[in-house]
């Protein structure tokens, strides 16, 4: 029995090839009845052919062109495999190549987090303890206290890419989107454009969810590099200020 995946001519009642494992059982069948099929069709078209009074050979060599332009069965389990083929290798790069890593999800998700102002999954990525406190009523979370400052932000097409994953440890690089945050008087942060700019965030593993280690950094809506080095993060009044003995 010839293999129709590989050609390898198989002993009788062989269920898969010897050459490439192909199943094979079955095949033998399914020819006859494609073979049954054929004769029937064609005997059902002769007999219309002959009713319309076309004459006897005139059936017969339309009946051989019809026949030269089937495919074969061999041929059309062939294009079958090609189709399951290609289909396989679709699905293997959409959804398992194309998809991101855990920690690229979580950097993701840390920023829609500061685009919707929802405090409680911020804290989820940022501070575990304090969000399980919230969960439980006892701490009552606000997006301003948490470090969410801007009134508004914008979060466009975030790009990522996984620089390292070991053990509990992670670094994940933003290399394209935009991120800006807008205050309700009109005035904004400047904006960071992460294809010119790239970010890199480190995330650690708590109790199996990544979390961002430099958060207090990684959610600052312009370039980092442009803040003096010698202010804080929020600057105030020193002790002491603007007071004269």
């Amino acid at each position: 029995m010839r293999c129709p995946n590989c050609g390898y001519q198989n002993p009788e009642g062989r269920r898969y090839c010897e050459e490439c494992g192909e199943k094979i059982a079955g095949l033998e069948a399914a020819k006859a009845r494609a073979r049954r099929k054929t004769v029937r069709e064609a005997a059902r078209l002769r007999l219309e052919l002959e009713r319309e009074g076309v004459d006897r050979a005139e059936v017969e060599r339309r009946l051989r062109r019809i026949q030269r332009r089937r495919p074969s069965l061999a041929a059309g389990l062939v294009l079958i495999g090609v189709i399951v083929l290609v289909v396989v290798l679709f699905l293997a790069f959409t959804v398992i190549g194309g998809r991101d890593s855990a920690p690229e999800r979580a950097v993701k998700a840390f920023y829609r987090a500061i685009k919707d102002k929802d405090v409680m999954a911020y804290l989820k990525l940022t501070e575990p303890e304090v969000y399980k406190l919230a969960q439980k009523g006892e701490y009552e979370p606000d997006p301003y206290t948490e470090g969410i400052d801007f009134d508004s932000y914008v979060v466009e097409d975030l790009k990522t890419r996984l620089v390292k994953e070991e053990g509990d440890y992670a670094e994940v690089e933003i290399v394209g989107g935009y991120f800006e945050g807008f205050y309700r008087d009109g005035a904004r942060s400047g904006g960071v454009d992460f294809s010119q700019h790239h970010r890199l965030v480190r995330l650690v593993k708590v109790e199996g969810d990544w979390v961002i280690q430099d958060y207090p950094t990684a959610k600052l809506p312009y370039l980092v590099e442009e803040m003096p080095g010698d202010q804080s993060e929020f600057p105030e009044v020193e002790e002491g200020g603007g007071q004269t003995d």
